[in-house]
Formats: C-alpha cells, sequence, structure tokens
C-alpha cells in the first residue's frame, strides 16, 4: 500500500516536469518555412519521419538560425525524455498492488524503452542538424525512422497497460482510456506510412498524457472511489 501510494505521488510529481520542458522547447521547434510533406502538420514531426538530407534541408529553406534553434530543441528533448519516460514508468508502477503485475511490468519497460529510443533518436537528430550545417554527414535515415517508430509504439504501449487501472476511475479516466484506446490505431496508421494520422496521435498522446497527471494528483494520496461509488482498497490486486 506504501509503495502503490507513493508511485501515485511520483507519478504526478515527474508528470509536471514534461509539460514545463515542453512549453520550454516549444520555442526552440518553431513552425519551419519549407512545405511540409504531404500528411504533416508539425514540423518537428516531419523532420523526425525524414527520408533523406534534401527532403530535411528542404524544411529549413537555408535558414541556419533555425538550424540552430532545432538543434538546441534536440538538447532539451534529452531532458524530456528522462521525465515523460519516469512520469510513464511512476505510472505504471502505481498499478503494481492494483492490477495484473505482468501489465504494469510491460508498462515499465515499455516506458523505459521509449525514453531509450528517444534518446538514440536525438542522436541522429543531432548528427542531421550539423550535416545541415555543413558539418559531418546525414545520419542513416532507416536508422532515424527506426527509433522514431519505436518511440511511438513504446509510448503507446506504455499508455494501454494503463486502460486497466483507470477504466472505472471517473471522467478522467474514461478520457484517458478513450484517447489512448484511439491511439493505438492512430499510431499503427503513422507508423505504416499514413502520416495524416500523424497529428490525431500527437494529440492524443498529449490529451492522454493531461488526464494521466491530472488523476495522478487527484489521487496522489490512495485510489479514488470506482465509478459506481464504492471505494476499492488500495492493496487489492488481480492475479
Amino acid at each position: 500500500m506504501y509503495l502503490a501510494t507513493n508511485g501515485f505521488r511520483l507519478t504526478g510529481a515527474t508528470g509536471l516536469a514534461p509539460y514545463l520542458l515542453g512549453m520550454v522547447f516549444s520555442f526552440f521547434y518553431q513552425s519551419l518555412p519549407g512545405q511540409l510533406p504531404e500528411g504533416f502538420s508539425l514540423s518537428i514531426i516531419a523532420l523526425e519521419f525524414s527520408s533523406t538530407l534534401a527532403n530535411a534541408s528542404s524544411l529549413f529553406e537555408g535558414n541556419l538560425a533555425l538550424v540552430h534553434r532545432y538543434q538546441t530543441g534536440h538538447s532539451i528533448d534529452m531532458l524530456y525524455l528522462i521525465t515523460y519516460g519516469a512520469f510513464l514508468g511512476f505510472a505504471n508502477l502505481s498499478g503494481w498492488y492494483t492490477q495484473r503485475r505482468a501489465l504494469s511490468l510491460i508498462g515499465i519497460i515499455s516506458a523505459g524503452i521509449a525514453a531509450s529510443a528517444d534518446f538514440a533518436e536525438n542522436l541522429q537528430l543531432m548528427q542531421l542538424t550539423q550535416a545541415l550545417l555543413g558539418n559531418g554527414s546525414a545520419p542513416d535515415f532507416w536508422l532515424l525512422r527506426l527509433f522514431v517508430s519505436t518511440k511511438f509504439l513504446m509510448i503507446s504501449v506504455s499508455l494501454l497497460c494503463l486502460v486497466p487501472l483507470l477504466w472505472n476511475r471517473g471522467w478522467l479516466g474514461r478520457i484517458f482510456c478513450t484517447s489512448t484506446l484511439l491511439l493505438a490505431p492512430c499510431t499503427l496508421l503513422t507508423l505504416l506510412g499514413n502520416f495524416e494520422f500523424s497529428s490525431p496521435m500527437t494529440g492524443l498522446i498529449m490529451l492522454a498524457w493531461i488526464c494521466l497527471l491530472l488523476w495522478a494528483l487527484k489521487v496522489r494520496n490512495g485510489l479514488p472511489n470506482t465509478s459506481d461509488g464504492e471505494p476499492e482498497a488500495l492493496g487489492t490486486q488481480t492475479s
């Protein structure tokens, strides 16, 4: 019970950091002047899914100041990935004593893989921006795509592992579960090359994270009542 309660508290504490850092590096990941490839509406997502150096270069249209700004954004993202990895990890840890432990373990591992893939992705993006500045060679774009795809896929898996925990936990739980269940097909479709689903994918991730953060802050002293108003013991576990 003690560990589960502290899991909720840690989820709330670590969940605030990604939003604060997100506001910081949104200044660096500004909209790029180049025409985005078909299906994309966010410049950073289009850059992450770039397939050639020429494709990436066309987004910046020779604006080296923006390239430097994105390079700084990639550095800040190194902190961001730690915070959201911890956020998702602690959220799944909270369910360790309240749902199937195997599901919680999958969620924790998925969060770690997502953050690790994001780290590797940032190294590739830093190499890409250096190449755009004329310093060094371009990264392996198939490798960049692999890390980006792994990141988004594992974020989705980690969130899906929380659905049983929040299924009957009030309106925040219902919004979280609905957005997460919609996220799964949007993620798969995006990774299969249907990039018109990339904006819904990122939007649903943010919506699920906001609901998860608010829920964790609300219940940091233990699980709330179920939707029918009956309280559930914090230490209850379904095997």
